[in-house]
């Protein structure tokens, strides 16, 4: 074993639950196309849409639920994942060990630009890391990015539902109390769009392990030079959320 090898793997983790279950390790597997969320009322209006059943040896149960279904006569892996770069990299990866391969993330970010409004949509390009767990994939200058095969799926059905939309990068951090004034300044004045949580780290894995992944995330509160305007609940945010999930489906199933 070479230094920079990990000592234990994903599918050592996939072994393990077999062992734990009882069942063969070839039982433990998702769908390759996997949509999911980190919101409960968008991941129960998706499980309602494919008719989800749970995967039965999911070890995280309800907490961390996790269904298959159809949409578009495809199978489909749905997930609500716990929040977080470090808890959504480590769900990421042992879904890919069991078969994900294309992968889309519907998540709510705070909008950075002036022009965005609660409810807006925006279809990520790439995320600024700015979180720890990416920098255990690749170092400082290597930038992650969604796949542009399934980015562009994803746009023409937004297109084709005719709902408005933003292109453009995220901002991901694990400092959710450090977004200091500097910080919002530099990337507003980049272009970024939103900053978040997680979208860097779902980039990384996937860039890592080479398969394919795509963020989808909604304006669910707004930075500014004033402060912050939460708008977490608001209808408009949550309406917004649905449809998201609803196109990644759209998007997922045809690709």
């Amino acid at each position: 074993m070479g230094e920079d090898e990990p000592v234990f793997t994903p599918t050592d983790f996939v072994r393990y639950v077999a062992k734990l279950r009882n069942i063969p390790v070839e039982a433990i597997k998702v769908p390759e196309r996997l949509v999911f969320t980190y919101q409960t009322r968008t991941y129960e209006h998706a499980k309602n849409l494919i008719n989800g059943k749970p995967v039965d040896w999911w070890i995280y149960g309800e907490r961390q639920p996790l269904y298959i279904g159809l949409f578009n006569n495809v199978d489909v892996g749905l997930g609500c994942f716990w929040i977080g770069a470090p808890a959504v990299a480590m769900t990421l990866e042992e879904a890919i060990a069991c078969g994900a391969r294309k992968i889309v993330e519907v998540g709510v970010s705070g909008g950075l630009q002036s022009f965005l409004k609660p409810g807006d949509t925006i279809v990520v390009t790439e995320a600024i890391r700015d979180e720890g767990t990416s920098y255990h994939y690749f170092p400082p200058e290597v930038w992650v990015e969604s796949s542009e095969r399934l980015r562009k799926i994803f746009i023409e059905q937004l297109q084709r539902f005719g709902i408005g939309h933003h292109v453009g990068a995220v901002w991901s951090t694990d400092g959710v109390y450090r977004e200091t004034l500097g910080k919002f300044r530099r990337f507003r004045d980049a272009g970024v769009l939103a900053v978040n949580m997680e979208t860097s780290a779902v980039f990384a894995v996937a860039k890592y392990r080479k398969v394919e992944a795509a963020s989808v995330q909604v304006i669910s509160d707004i930075l500014s030079e004033s402060g912050w305007l939460q708008a977490f609940g608001q209808q408009v945010v949550r309406e917004s959320a649905k449809k998201s999930v609803e196109i990644a489906l759209e998007a997922i199933s045809r690709s």
